[in-house]
C-alpha cells in the first residue's frame, strides 16, 4: 500500500500502532513521550503534520520502532518513515495547587496548543443515547476550581510550552444556556488572569435555542465557536446520534452555525464532520453548505477503538481513498471561500488544519 504522510496519519489514528519498549527506553523524559495515558503522545509525522500515538495490543500492521537508534514505523514489518517526537515539555510535570496533574485535566495537541476536552460529563451520553462512534462521553475531568484551571492556562501560555491556542470542549448538556454560563465564567477569568487576548480561544458548544445566548461568549472574547453536527446525512444522523437528533435537533446546530456566520462574519463558526461515517459525497455535501455561509468545516477522521461493532456495521470500510476525496474536496473549500482553520500546526487527531497548510497542493490533485 502506497502511503503519503496524509495517508499515513488517517490511517494510524484508525488502526493503532504498536509500540515497542525500546522506544520509551530511549526517549521517555527526552522527548515529549510518556507511557502515561493522559500525557497525549504525538509523533511528527514531518515538520507539521503532528499525529497522535494511538498505542494498541490489538492487531495492526504499524509498528514504532528504533532503527539505529532512530524512531521509525514499520508497515508489515516493512520499514515505512522516520518519525520524531515533540520536544520535552515541563507542562505534564506539574501540578494544580490543589495537587491534581495538569495532565489530568489539559493536554498538549500539536506543537502549541492546550486543550481541556471534558469539561464536564456529556449528559447525552448518560441519558443512554450516546453518539455510536464517541469514547469519552462518559469520561469528565476531575473536580478542580476555576482558579486551577488559570493556573494551568497561564503555564501553558506563558511557561511551557508557550501555547498559542486553547480549545474548551465538555460533554452535551440538555441546558446550553446553563453550558454558556460556565463558559462565559471561563473566558472573563482568562481575561482576568492572563489577557483573553493573549490565547485565542475556541469553544465546542451545545447549541442553545435562545442563538442570543451565543452573544455572551463573543462578548467575552471568544475566537471561533464549534457545534458539531459529526454527520450530514440525515438518517445517519439519527441512528448515529441519536440523542443530538433527539434533544438537540439538526436544525438547531444549523440555526447556530448560521447565526454566528450571518452576525460575526466568516471564519468565526465551526463544524467537526467525523470522517468514515457517511459516504464521502454526503460530508462533502454537508461540508460545501457550511462553507458558502462562511462556517469552516473540519474532518476529523473516525478513530475506531472501543466503537460497538453494530455501530461499525453501519460505517464506511476504511478506505485511503476516501479520505483522499475528503481532503481534496475540502481544500477546494477553504480556497474558494476563504476560509481560515483555527490554530498553528493543528491537531493529533484532526485533519483540517493539515489541509488548510496544503490547500493549494491538494485542491489540485
Amino acid at each position: 500500500m502506497e502511503f503519503d504522510l496524509l495517508d499515513l496519519k488517517v490511517a494510524l489514528l484508525y488502526h493503532g500502532i504498536c509500540v515497542d519498549e525500546e522506544v520509551y527506553e530511549a526517549f521517555e523524559g527526552k522527548a515529549r513521550l510518556s507511557k502515561n495515558p493522559f500525557s497525549c503522545n504525538a509523533m511528527i509525522l514531518d515538520e507539521q503534520i503532528f499525529c497522535s500515538l494511538s498505542r494498541t495490543e490489538q492487531e495492526t500492521p504499524f509498528r514504532l520502532t528504533l532503527n539505529d537508534g532512530n524512531p521509525v514505523i514499520t508497515y508489515n514489518n516493512k520499514f515505512l518513515t522516520e518519525i520524531s517526537f515533540p520536544k520535552k515539555t515541563s507542562f505534564y510535570e506539574q501540578k494544580t495547587s490543589s495537587g491534581i496533574p495538569f495532565g489530568n485535566l489539559a493536554v498538549i495537541q500539536g506543537l502549541d496548543m492546550l486543550a481541556f476536552a471534558c469539561l464536564w460529563r456529556c449528559e447525552i451520553t448518560t441519558s443512554g443515547n450516546a453518539c455510536g462512534f464517541c469514547h469519552t462521553g462518559n469520561f469528565a475531568s476531575p473536580d478542580h476550581s476555576l482558579s486551577e484551571m488559570m493556573e494551568i492556562i497561564r503555564y501553558a501560555v506563558e511557561e511551557s510550552p508557550k501555547t498559542k491556542m486553547l480549545q474548551l470542549t465538555a460533554g452535551s448538556t440538555f441546558n446550553p444556556e446553563k453550558e454558556i454560563d460556565q463558559y462565559v465564567k471561563i473566558l472573563e477569568a482568562i481575561d482576568k488572569s492572563i489577557g483573553i487576548e493573549k490565547v485565542p480561544t475556541m469553544i465546542y458548544l451545545t447549541p442553545p435555542s435562545d442563538l442570543k445566548q451565543l452573544d455572551r461568549l463573543f462578548d467575552a472574547g471568544v475566537s471561533q465557536i464549534a457545534c458539531d453536527m459529526d454527520i450530514w446525512d440525515e438518517r445517519l444522523f439519527e441512528k448515529i446520534c441519536p440523542g443530538k437528533a433527539k434533544v438537540n435537533t439538526r436544525q438547531r446546530y444549523l440555526d447556530a452555525l448560521s447565526y454566528i456566520a450571518e452576525k460575526y462574519g466568516p471564519n468565526r463558526a465551526c463544524c467537526v464532520f467525523v470522517g468514515g461515517i457517511e459516504p464521502a459525497e454526503s460530508l462533502i455535501e454537508g461540508a460545501t453548505f457550511l462553507a458558502e455561509q462562511g462556517i469552516v468545516p473540519l474532518p476529523s477522521p473516525l478513530m475506531p477503538f472501543g466503537v460497538n461493532q453494530k455501530v461499525l456495521a453501519e460505517m464506511q470500510p476504511f478506505s485511503l481513498d476516501y479520505y483522499r476525496k475528503i481532503r481534496k474536496e475540502t481544500a477546494k473549500l477553504y480556497q474558494k471561500h476563504n476560509l481560515i482553520v483555527p490554530g498553528t500546526y493543528g491537531s493529533d487527531v484532526c485533519l483540517s488544519r493539515d489541509i488548510w497548510l496544503r490547500r493549494e497542493i491538494l485542491a489540485s490533485e
